[in-house]
């Protein structure tokens, strides 16, 4: 574990403002840096998603055409038309090393969000996005059109079959992917899955929507709403063609559970799993992409390197050590700290980027425990020290965030001076809203929970603290291990076992619906870390009442994994969120767009429940080993919707 006394000593020694003095030396020890809780995935850049998709097509002559409605201002630019680059065939082979924190919970793209990373090498997506490049780049759709607001094409790649693994090998087909995204709805009502229904319900049949197959290779999907980035989601990392033959059958539509462990397209497939770990090796059956478009990471054939071996080590400190050791070619992002720290050693690259991940970190509330107190969750607010956050967490290099990110969306965000004017650090001011409202009567102690996968919760520790100073409250600190962790975050109103958590969020540079407003809208992640917006899911109504007579009935207790009645958001704040969030996804105007989200915004600022985004550091950090080349920097870097490391195939080992 991590010496937390010299590690706050180190931090003390930076050149802050008085503010980093806040913290000291009385921080609970805890263990971890980023906290993901709500994972998903899909694509984004600075240039706003408002509109409907590029048309790109992978042909030889690879050309490229922008198609989109009238009154669609800008969209991502399609692959460009240039001469293909060369494809440096030596540099085929090596095993890539890795570190899992944990086991997946699953290994069924439509229903698991633990391992994002292993789905997007395992299976295929209609197209990839970079954001870095602000391109699309053809997949297993070689291309596409948006004809109308609610009618999109898909033009599939002929030659991509299955894994050998995976229906014996035989050739995909457009029913294969018509039958594949209409399993998500029946996975997210009847399976669990944390796969947020923001990237399907445009295309959910139960709301109207249909799939056309005329031919083995056009899908249509006639939309049930217009969805200005449902581009971006295709682009994601779940919405993943499966072979139907392993799909477990059900007598209610065959839309059961993907059985086993290959069931994909995807340039590889799992050879092997135990409780330590798991390997990869290559898809003899991979397809080829006709040729490298500039700009794409995609290879002619298949990615460079042969195999993965995956180590699961739960220990954040161990797995530190094991790749400064040299033992994993692969870390992930870190923070200003220890990129600081780790650069020059002699195993390690850190690769710098802008950061664009504006609001990837939130306090999230316990809705239906602070919901019926207002004023409790603004003195929360006000009690929050946002200036020396930056100072400590981001080495005084930062910025404040909104649940639209300034920096991805500067089209749609709130400027930094009107951010400021809602997150205002007043501890005196917060104490006197606390005692004057029986802050230490209803509240007498904050429970959160922390990742212990990781060996520091730095953000926890300080958000902690400040609240324990400003307050006079004791915050508890539980660590939990990857899947009780998603559980804890994503369980029904009865079961939250805590008043707070930093909740984080992996696709946050994607689209503006899936950035960090899905942290608070009712068909977002609000509803789940929230815990109360719909009757007869997870919420109870009314929204503030858990001890309503029908609580448990509506979805509220131990019965509500059965028990499912229409969905209905019943609380007036939800339903204008909600109300907010329809209008902005179905215009194709971009000036339009931007003025409802900055309403939006503006009402999430004023309401004080029940997410807070936590400030931003100005540039990020991706810690990889030394003998693995060409990953791209953060924007990209490990998203794995974002044509990162887990999708490109040019990644290559050295020696």
């Amino acid at each position: 574990m991590r010496d937390n006394e010299n590690y706050w000593k180190r931090l003390r020694r930076r050149p802050v403002s008085r503010r980093g003095f806040l913290v000291g030396s009385g921080v609970a020890a805890a263990g971890g840096a980023a906290i993901l809780a709500g994972c998903g995935d899909d694509d984004d850049d600075d240039t706003p998603a408002t509109q409907a998709p590029a048309t790109a097509a992978a042909t030889t002559a690879a050309t490229a055409a922008a198609t989109q409605p009238a009154g669609d201002a800008a969209t991502a630019t399609a692959a460009p038309t240039e001469a293909p680059a060369v494809e440096d065939r030596s540099r085929y082979g090596g095993t890539l090393n890795w570190t899992q924190r944990g086991y997946p919970t699953g290994f069924d793209p439509s229903i698991t969000i633990t391992d994002p990373f292993l789905m997007a090498q395992t299976y295929s997506q209609l197209m990839a996005f970079s954001i870095a490049n602000d391109t699309f780049y053809p997949d297993a759709a070689q291309s596409w059109e948006q004809i109308d607001a609610v009618t999109f094409v898909a033009n599939l790649r002929p030659g991509v079959r299955f894994n050998p693994d995976a229906a014996g090998g035989r050739e995909v087909t457009s029913e294969d992917w018509a039958y594949s995204l209409a399993r998500y709805p029946d996975a997210r009502q009847n399976r669990g899955s944390n796969v947020n229904e923001l990237f399907f319900s445009f295309m959910d049949e139960g709301q109207g929507a249909s799939f056309d197959t005329p031919d083995t290779l056009t899908l249509r999907i006639n939309q049930n709403k217009p969805f200005a980035s449902n581009t971006r989601a295709f682009a994601a990392a779940s919405l993943v063609v499966v072979a139907r033959e392993r799909v477990a059958a059900e007598e209610q539509g065959d839309l059961g559970q993907v059985s086993g462990i290959n069931a994909g397209t995807g340039p590889y497939m799992v050879d092997s799993t135990s409780d330590t770990g798991f390997s990869l090796r290559r898809n003899p059956n991979y397809y080829t992409h006709p040729e490298m478009l500039p700009g794409t990471r995609f290879n002619v054939d298949m990615p460079y390197i042969d195999t993965q071996e995956s180590v699961i080590i739960t220990d954040g400190a161990a797995a530190d050590a094991r790749f400064l050791a040299g033992d994993a070619d692969y870390y992930g992002l870190v923070d200003t700290i220890k990129a600081e720290e780790w650069s020059g050693q002699p195993n390690v690259q850190i690769l710098e980027g802008d950061n664009i991940l504006d609001g990837s970190s939130m306090i999230q509330l316990a809705a239906a425990k602070w919901t019926p107190y207002p004023e409790l969750s603004q003195a929360l607010s006000m009690a929050m020290d946002w200036d020396g956050y930056i100072d400590i967490i981001h080495g005084g290099q930062g910025r404040r965030s909104a649940p639209v990110s300034p920096t991805a969306f500067p089209r749609y965000a709130l400027s930094q001076e009107e951010i400021r004017s809602y997150q205002v650090y007043d501890p005196q001011g917060a104490r006197t809203l606390w005692e004057n409202n029986n802050g230490p009567d209803i509240f007498p102690e904050l429970d959160t929970t922390i990742p212990s996968w990781t060996p520091a919760t730095t953000e926890v520790q300080f958000i902690g603290q400040s609240f324990e100073d400003s307050l006079g409250v004791q915050v508890n600190y539980n660590p939990l291990e990857l899947a009780t962790f998603i559980a804890s975050a994503n369980g029904y109103t009865g079961t939250k076992d805590w008043h707070f958590f930093v909740a984080g969020n992996n696709a946050i540079a994607t689209m503006p619906d899936w950035n960090a407003l899905v942290g608070y809208t009712p068909d977002g992640y609000g509803a789940i870390w929230g815990g109360n917006w719909y009757k007869g899911v997870n919420i109870s109504d009314p929204w503030t009442d858990p001890d309503h007579p029908n609580y448990a009935e509506l979805g509220g207790g131990p019965q509500g994994d059965t028990v499912r009645a229409a969905l209905e958001i019943t609380h007036p704040y939800a339903r204008q969120l909600q109300d907010y969030a329809d209008r902005q996804a179905a215009t194709f105007d971009e000036e339009e767009r931007a003025e409802i989200l900055k309403e939006m915004q503006r009402l999430i600022f004023t309401r004080y429940c029940c997410t807070f985004p936590l400030p931003a550091g100005s540039k990020a950090y991706l810690a990889v080993g030394s003998r693995l080349k060409n990953v791209p920097p953060p924007p990209d870097g490990n998203e794995t919707a974002a044509f990162g490391h887990w999708r490109a195939h040019n990644v290559w080992l050295e020696g």
